[in-house]
């Protein structure tokens, strides 16, 4: 099943549009699966609503992009980085290492 990353098509912001498209850089270069979610487009009101849920019960601020393994929260761009600088990325992202699926 391919992570799901929450992002916005609608912002000024250039570090949100840059963080979303050095995600994706980053997730292909990996050749790791994933999903965009759209929070700003009203049909994924759902997942906008989980997203917010979620982030809040983990005190996490509501920071595009946020990723996540099925409905594991795994980090966001920040903790990204981390993971990548550390060697890490297949952990966080929890992802078997050898065939790239969802790790229990």
């Amino acid at each position: 099943m391919p992570l799901k990353v929450y992002m916005t098509n609608i912002t000024s912001n250039q570090l949100i549009i840059g963080n979303q498209r050095k995600l994706k850089h980053i997730l292909d270069t990996n050749k790791i699966d994933y999903i965009d979610i759209d929070i700003s487009d009203a049909k994924n009101s759902n997942e906008k609503e989980f997203l917010q849920r979620t982030l809040a019960s983990f005190n996490q601020k509501m920071i595009l992009p946020q990723i996540f393994n099925d409905d594991e929260y795994c980090c966001d761009f920040d903790g990204l980085i981390l993971a990548v600088e550390s060697n890490t990325l297949k952990f966080v992202l929890k992802i078997d290492q050898e065939n790239g699926t969802h790790r229990n």
